[in-house]
């Protein structure tokens, strides 16, 4: 030992080449990664990985250094996923040379241990590779099988915590010492007498230290201690002393380093001392960086070997292996710091975690003071609450001695009230002897009561032997009379093999009797081949015989070219006594009026036919068919069913109408109804006039006021206010999924994290109003804002019961029943409108983004 400095030649060049700094936290750059996945690296960190596969396989990271690297720690998080593929049974592996591979941390079933990230810590390692191995066995919804998760860090995880005795005001604090910056540090409180002043370091996990470094303040006077003894521990309990320095001087501004003997450190204690001087009226300490130096627990570096390490860790054995936090594996020793140790309370398990009073969370436990716990009474809750004698509120427990146990009678009830013999009254119990439970006979009554052989009364039971129920036959009946061959009695039933249901001849019977070609007997059916359905001629008659033209013959029919139809007329004004059929139209004056008859139905998108209407304008130009001017109504249109019928044929969207108004300072069309909806319109077509619909109903373009109600309804059972928006493209939505806001604007991704505070929105199918234009792509989806929708909800975590509030969930786009005690302005999402008891699924719920 010499000037504080304790110096073994023979491993003097090994620690200055391999001595790691492990007080100031930093990752390791990674750069090269070899992998059958996919991966993302940016500024020399990994963002994430995924890789699928179609059988249930392995895959395997490896990341190479160009050197060795030093490191205490790894970390590994969840990806956009969540935790939905996030590897379940995995392990790390460490090489110097990429040939020979030492597992060093192992997890199986990780999943279960609720975690939403995995860290750990070890004693500072070494190695030039670290690979990750694990399963693929997670199934997607397309079928394979996937492995997803986000940044893994290698890093030295440095002092995770430290503790002062004061500190001197907000910019002097302890958090400076590891700060890197030399222009502030850490300060005692001032005092006008000397007292002790400490720091204690925390690690996180043992390490083999042997340098300390500090640095002291850029200053005249840098009140760094002349007296400070440091003191090392493993555990927090057993303390031992690693240094101490009496009457040090030191100049402002530099750097000053101990070094010793490799110890085993995790805790790190510096006491520091003042002395009392007379002229001395303020006393105060001041450290402005301390660092931490400590040498791996590999043994290979070509250098002297240095002594086996006398100490167990997590990553390699000692006399024992140390189990990592909360690690479940045969062969590994808990350590004292496991979280399964600690005092269990409400906040934190231990070994189990405690329940609340009255709490019925699952997997917490009772505590002795329950207010369930205590005795029952009819005023106070135990587990239950007894009930008075009689009581019947929901909820409440029966007494043994209630007078509802009591035995019951005819007179007093007790779990029932008896009947008397006969009794009908409601709510009493029918007894063994009630005469109504005895054998029925056809003289008296039991269950029911006998009927004699073919009585027909109401209120009796016919028995086996009654004769209805025997085989019919035509002489006697049975359930009916069977009817003689062609017979025609009343009441009797006609059998399989009558003549009437034979096949009809001309000869004979069958339903009917055919009739010869020509034949007109009354009573047969004329066939399909008589000559009277053949085709009429001048020569041959069908139904009727053909007249020749201008034929006088009677019982002949006249053709419609016969010369006699035609009206060969000059045309003349209509002020004259008589026109001729066919005339000059402006040869009218006055009134027009046209009275006459047609049912030419006009159907369909189609020009309507000629005898469609009385009145037929058909223009062949680009002009218009029927124009009506008037200084009152230009064209008036009553109808039964419809009044004014238009169709166009047009295929420009917002240019062609089967109906155009069209107004200057008055609106374009105005509708009333007497008795129903002024304006009605058919977007799924009118079928019976053979009208197809597109399915589109109502298309406003500019502003629109409503004064009145306005009610929107459709089939679904989903009520709400929607918006399209793009999703993450790596992300595969369905609808009732939980979506939140991404890093990219305007795009939403699926939930993965519990009681998030960023979701926007439920994938919905449909919606009863859309903001926004519709957008096409496989990209976008319609997203509710606001209303009733369908939610994927996971009840494993606690059944869900109408009224419930929901935050999202553990499982990618779902919902759980909200937990009061955790709840922030934000998270609330839903309140459910329906139940599920466990497991997950579907339910309606009222959205509520709050």
């Amino acid at each position: 030992m010499k000037n504080g400095i304790f110096w073994k030649e023979s491993n003097s060049k090994f620690m200055k080449e391999h001595l790691i700094r492990t007080s100031h936290p930093y990752s390791i750059p990674i750069r090269s990664v070899k992998t059958t996945g996919q991966f993302e690296i940016k500024n020399d960190e990994f963002i994430s990985f995924f890789e699928e596969k179609d059988q249930t396989s392995l895959s395997t990271l490896v990341f190479s250094f160009d050197d060795t690297v030093y490191f205490n720690g790894i970390e590994l998080l969840p990806g956009k996923e969540g935790l939905d593929f996030f590897p379940d049974n995995f392990r790390f592996e460490l090489s110097h040379d990429g040939k020979y591979w030492e597992p060093i941390l192992q997890e199986s079933s990780f999943r279960k241990s609720f975690k939403t990230s995995a860290k750990w810590l070890f004693s500072l390692t070494s190695a030039r590779y670290v690979k990750f191995v694990s399963k693929i066995s997670r199934k997607a919804p397309n079928g394979k099988n996937r492995l997803n998760f986000g940044r893994l860090k290698i890093l030295v995880t440095g002092i995770q915590t430290i503790q002062a005795s004061s500190e001197l005001d907000r910019l002097y604090v302890k958090e400076n010492l590891i700060d890197t910056r030399p222009d502030y540090g850490w300060s005692s409180k001032k005092k006008e007498s000397p007292e002790e002043e400490y720091l204690i370091f925390d690690l996180g996990t043992v390490n083999r230290i042997e340098e300390i470094r500090m640095l002291t303040k850029n200053d005249l006077i840098t009140n760094f201690p002349e007296r400070f003894v440091a003191y090392y521990s493993e555990d927090d309990v057993t303390w031992h002393q690693l240094h101490e320095e009496n009457h040090f001087i030191s100049e402002p501004g530099t750097w000053y380093k101990w070094r010793f003997s490799p110890v085993n450190l995790r805790y790190l204690k510096i006491v520091f001392y003042e002395e009392k001087l007379q002229s001395k009226k303020e006393y105060i300490t001041e450290v402005i960086e301390i660092e931490l130096y400590s040498s791996p627990d590999k043994k290979d570096y070509g250098g002297p070997v240095r002594e086996p390490l006398p100490y167990a860790s997590v990553l390699r054995s000692g006399i024992v292996r140390l189990a990592v936090d909360g690690e479940v594996k045969e062969g590994v020793v808990v350590q004292a710091n496991d979280r399964r140790l600690r005092d269990a309370n409400t906040e934190y398990r231990g070994i189990v975690e405690l329940a609340s009073d009255g709490e019925d969370k699952p997997g917490v436990a009772v505590q002795g003071n329950d207010k369930r716990l205590k005795i029952a009474t009819e005023l106070t809750h135990g587990l239950v609450r007894l009930a008075r004698s009689g009581e019947g509120r929901p909820g409440l427990v029966v007494q043994s001695d209630d007078e509802r146990l009591r035995n019951a009678s005819t007179e007093n009830a007790g779990i029932v009230e008896l009947a008397l013999d006969g009794e009908t009254r409601p709510g009493v119990v029918v007894q063994g002897n009630d005469s109504r439970l005895r054998a029925a006979t056809k003289k008296s009554i039991g269950l029911v009561q006998l009927a004699e052989p073919g009585e027909v009364s109401t209120d009796k039971v016919v028995t086996g032997d009654d004769p209805r129920l025997r085989d019919a036959t035509t002489t006697s009946k049975g359930i009916v009379r069977l009817a003689s061959n062609g017979g025609e009695e009343e009441n009797s039933a006609v059998q399989g093999n009558d003549k009437r249901l034979k096949q009809a001849t001309t000869e004979s019977y069958g339903i009917v009797q055919l009739g010869h070609s020509g034949e007109s007997k009354p009573g047969v059916v004329v066939q399909g081949n008589d000559k009277r359905l053949a085709k009429a001629s001048f020569e041959e008659a069908g139904i009727v015989t053909l007249s020749k033209l201008g034929e006088n013959t009677p019982g002949r029919v006249v053709l419609a070219e016969d010369p006699r139809l035609s009206d060969d007329r000059n045309p003349k004004p209509h002020t004259h006594p008589y026109a001729e059929k066919e005339h000059d139209f402006n040869s009218h004056t006055g009134l027009l009026k046209i009275t006459g008859e047609t049912k030419s139905e006009s159907k369909g998108f189609v020009p309507p036919p000629l005898g469609d209407a009385i009145i037929y304008g058909k223009n062949n130009e680009s002009g218009s068919g029927i124009v009506g001017v008037s200084s009152g109504n230009g064209v008036v249109g009553f109808g039964e069913s419809i009044g004014v019928y238009g169709i166009s044929k047009g295929k420009i969207q917002n240019q062609s109408a089967g109906i155009l108004g069209a107004g200057t300072s008055a609106p374009g069309g105005r509708f009333v109804s007497q008795s129903n909806y002024a304006l009605f319109v058919e977007g799924k077509g009118i079928s019976e006039m053979e009208l197809s619909g597109s399915g589109k109903a109502l298309y406003a373009k500019g502003d629109s006021f409503f004064d009145g109600n306005l009610r929107i309804t459709k089939e679904s059972g989903e009520d709400c206010v929607a918006r399209y928006f793009r999703m993450d493209g790596r992300d595969v939505i369905t609808p009732g999924d939980l979506l939140v806001a991404s890093d990219e604007p305007n795009v939403l991704s699926r939930s993965k994290h519990p009681y998030s505070t960023n979701v926007i929105g439920v994938c919905v199918g449909q919606s009863n109003i859309i903001f926004g234009k519709e957008e096409k792509g496989m990209e976008y989806v319609l997203v509710a804002l606001l209303g009733l929708a369908k939610i994927h909800v996971d009840a494993t975590q606690g059944a869900i019961q109408p009224g419930d509030l929901l935050v999202s969930g553990l499982s990618s786009g779902h919902a759980i029943k909200a937990d009061f005690n955790r709840l922030k302005p934000g998270m609330v999402v839903a309140k459910a409108l329906e139940s599920l008891k466990r497991e997950k699924g579907s339910i309606l719920c009222m959205l509520s983004f709050a």
